[in-house]
This record gives structure tokens, sequence and C-alpha cells, in this order.
């Protein structure tokens, strides 16, 4: 299983002094060039900011729903192999990958090639796909192993769309992914799971899509 999340438009400036080390960042070998490029658009190369962790980096709703700091360490190791981040400025990273603050804009025509080679390794893993509508064009999956998880307000019986809010209801579900003690190994398993905390409806593939799993709040 593997998990894309958006990063946070909030973010805390980096803790301690620790250095930034662009070649220990995940897929070093395959983003490193682009990274080097969009980094030394924005910020002098030889005079970067500290770094930590970019968990503790990214402060916004879905990061405070996902709580990092009060799980687990077992569910930390979990997060670290099977969540992955959209950064406009470094791309692909775990959650664990040391970043400094930022404030980039996604360019996904850019990065869709510098990814290209990433993708296909993906191709026959379940993903459960949180990431906002701004950062689904740059990393491409297959949409018959992909769940789009929608959010939906139930009012009088009818559906509206939640915004914002739905990003504290996506970090609340990657919790509870990340408390279990196995991964689900197909869309129905996934739904199977989140149904211990939410009321939600699965849906398949149509047109190209991938599945959808809406998490409907009353």
């Amino acid at each position: 299983m593997l998990i894309l999340l958006p990063p946070s438009e909030k973010k805390n400036e980096a803790s301690g002094n620790q250095k930034f080390d662009i070649s220990r960042l995940f897929a070093a070998s395959e983003l490193t060039s682009i990274r080097e490029t969009l980094i030394n658009k924005i910020f002098d190369f030889t005079n970067l900011p500290y770094s930590s962790p970019a968990i503790e980096i990214y402060s916004g709703v879905l990061y405070q729903s996902l709580d990092w700091q009060s799980l687990t360490d077992l569910n930390k190791k979990r997060g670290e192999t099977r969540l992955l981040i959209i950064s406009g400025l470094f791309g692909l990273i775990r959650p664990t990958d040391s970043i400094f603050k930022y404030k980039n804009k996604i360019e996904n025509r850019l990065w869709a090639i510098a990814f290209s080679e990433l993708t296909q390794k993906y191709q026959s893993e379940l993903i459960v796909d949180c990431r906002s509508s701004t950062y689904k064009g740059g990393f491409a999956t297959n949409p018959l192993m992909t769940i789009e998880v929608r959010v939906f307000r139930i009012i009088n019986g009818e559906r509206s769309v939640i915004t914002h809010m739905s990003k504290k209801y996506r970090g609340e579900l990657v919790r509870l992914l990340m408390q279990q003690a196995s991964d689900p190994q197909t869309p129905a398993q996934l739904a199977e799971i989140c149904a211990q905390n939410f009321n939600c409806e699965l849906s398949p593939p149509q047109s190209g899509r991938p599945w959808t799993l809406d998490l409907l709040i009353s």
C-alpha cells in the first residue's frame, strides 16, 4: 500500500540546526537534478535554511489530524514506508526526509517527466490517493489500483462537497491506516478499515477514473 499526500500551505520553521542534504531525500537518483534546478531558482544553494523531517515542517489541517508525534513507534515505521508527500519543490518525499520551509507552486508537467520512471514501479501497488486536485497532475497512477478519497457532508439526505475541512478527515483516515496491523490488499479491504471510523461508500473505476472512497460526514 502507498498513500499519497499533498503538502500543506502552512509550514513550520525547521527546529535545530541540521543542514539540508539533498542526497538523502527519497528517490535521489531520479529526482536530484530537478530538485537542484528548482531550489536554485528561489534559494542560494550555498546558504540553504536548516532542515527538519517533512512531517514536522508541514503543519496544515491534514497533518494536525494525522498527529504523527502521538503515533506509536510501530505506527511511525509503517508511515515511513507507506506515505509519500507530493511537494512542489522536492517532488516525492517520505515523512522523515529532512526538508526546509519553502513556498513554491507545483509545476505538474515538469514533475510528470521526472516521475515517469517512478510511476512504473507502483503500477501494481494499491494506492490510496489523498492528494488535493492541485497535486494530482504530476504523479500518474494506475486507476485500477488507485482509490481516490473524497469527502462529502450529508445535509437533509443530500451530499455537498467539503473543501478545506476535507483535509481533516483525510488525515484521520491516514492515521487509522497507520494503526492497522497489516495493509489492505484490495479496495474492498480498504473500505472495511475505513468503516471502523467513518460512514463510507466505495465505487469502482469508470471511464479511466480510479476507484473512489467517499467519506460521508453527517
